[in-house]
């Protein structure tokens, strides 16, 4: 391709130039050969053809041939020692005309020229015609034509020859990266494809399809991770169910009451929830959290959340809420806050606080407990699922470590963010912010 719009170019300016000394040379003969006739004419009119010296008949420089034709078609005066006749019709006094292409004989030289019609008074009305040999005119144009029929191919050739080697060693690295790429397609993360030192786009092209390695291996660490920890944590459930299950088989014997209630009951449910849980996680992955967008008065859904925390007992909950109004989805919200409460009743020792404020445009609900508290190396850990800082204790009071992966996921989707901090108490605090809704809106 880079050859043939090489070739179409120099083509094209090839015959670009040598239009344009075509026309100059035409242009150069009908100037030199007009200006010489009217000389001629000017004297010939005023004094007479005898006035005619040889200064005005002789050739020069776009010059070739000069005579004086009589109204009868003869020669009356010529710069030719030896003139055969007229190269054309005669023209009436007073006028100008310009041809090219003449000939005073058949086969003769072809000639570009000037006609001047004239009264004298000697001859009468004669025709002053001065011509340029158009074979010498038009010399250079055959040469520089002749000259690039011969280099152009030349050039054409050695474009393509350089264009091979050039391009060839530009693209090499473009080569050595989808040999690696495909190497690496074939499960191996852990390569990258060389990055050449050019510091060119290809250079960039290598070091970006790098970093989209890393992510990609992250992201596929991220989802064994996750896949893993979710059959952990389904089978653990599912286990003691089974367990049950297959001794009542064996044994022929009815479960108890008691284990329904105690054991089963709690183990199923547990899995309930974190298969909705783990649902609800997928499809925020595939699609965004899918939310029914209405104006929600924050303040009622976090005194409700209050009442039914003062409800369940065996803590001090202590509350301070304002009014403000978000635009959200109601039940994710309610969903969120209450993931964060959970989390607070299953690590407070004997106290939780909800607090409520509304500043620059923003409000911020935060929950805290008088618990064990959260390094702060591992704050922005405990966004992630499955996380658990105590397992143990996780895994006996029911939580899965998917509770506050959520209410990121639901707080992101609103517009906001979730803040993990130290409580004044010693505890956790946790909450989130989100932008508020304009009461006149």
């Amino acid at each position: 391709m880079a050859t043939l719009l090489v070739a179409i170019m120099l083509t094209i300016g090839a015959a670009a130039v040598l239009a344009a000394l075509y026309r100059s040379a035409g242009y150069s003969a009908d100037v030199a050969t007009t200006a010489r006739a009217r000389q001629i004419a000017d004297i010939a009119a005023s004094e007479g053809l005898g006035a005619l010296d040889e200064s005005v008949l002789t050739s020069g420089r776009h010059v070739d041939l000069i005579q004086v034709v009589d109204d009868e078609g003869q020669v009356v005066a010529s710069g030719q020692r030896y003139p055969t006749g007229p190269v054309g019709d005669g023209v009436p006094p007073g006028e100008e005309h310009r041809a090219s292409g003449l000939q005073v004989e058949p086969g003769g030289i072809r000639y570009r020229v000037a006609f001047v019609g004239v009264v004298t008074p000697d001859a009468g009305p004669v025709t002053v015609e001065v011509g340029a040999d158009e074979t010498r005119l038009y010399s250079r144009v055959v040469f520089l034509g002749a000259l690039s029929a011969a280099v152009v191919p030349v050039i054409v050739l050695g474009t393509a020859l350089l264009s091979y080697y050039f391009i060839g060693r530009t693209l090499k690295p473009v080569s050595d990266i989808r040999r690696q790429v495909d190497e690496i397609s074939g499960g191996d993360l852990n390569q990258r494809v060389p990055v050449p030192d050019t510091g060119d786009e290809i250079a960039t092209l290598a070091s970006t399809m790098n970093a989209m390695l890393d992510r990609i291996d992250s992201a596929r660490a991220q989802q064994m991770r996750f896949v893993n920890d979710a059959s952990h944590e389904l089978n653990s459930p599912l286990t003691t169910l089974v367990g049950l299950l297959d001794l009542s088989r064996s044994t022929g014997r009815p479960i108890d009451p008691e284990t329904v209630g105690t054991v089963m009951l709690p183990e199923a449910l547990r899995l309930q929830r974190m298969v909705s849980d783990l649902l609800f996680l997928a499809r925020a992955d595939e699609s965004g959290v899918p939310l029914r967008l209405t104006e929600v008065d924050l303040d009622e859904t976090v005194a409700a959340e209050v009442t039914r925390l003062e409800a369940l007992g065996g803590r001090a909950v202590t509350a301070r809420i304002v009014a403000a109004r978000v635009h959200g989805d109601g039940e994710k919200l309610a969903r969120a806050l209450r993931n964060i409460t959970d989390n607070a009743v299953r690590h407070a020792d004997g106290s939780i606080d909800v607090t409520m404020t509304v500043r620059d445009g923003r409000v911020r609900v935060m929950v805290s407990d008088d618990g064990p508290g959260i390094a702060e190396a591992e704050r922005e850990r405990v966004l992630e699922r499955f996380v658990r800082l105590d397992t143990a204790r996780e895994r006996a009071s029911g939580g899965s470590g998917l509770g506050l992966a959520i209410v990121d996921e639901i707080v992101r989707g609103h517009g906001g963010h979730v803040i993990v901090s130290a409580s004044p108490g010693g505890g956790a605090t946790v909450g989130f912010d989100l932008p508020v809704q304009k009461w006149d809106e």
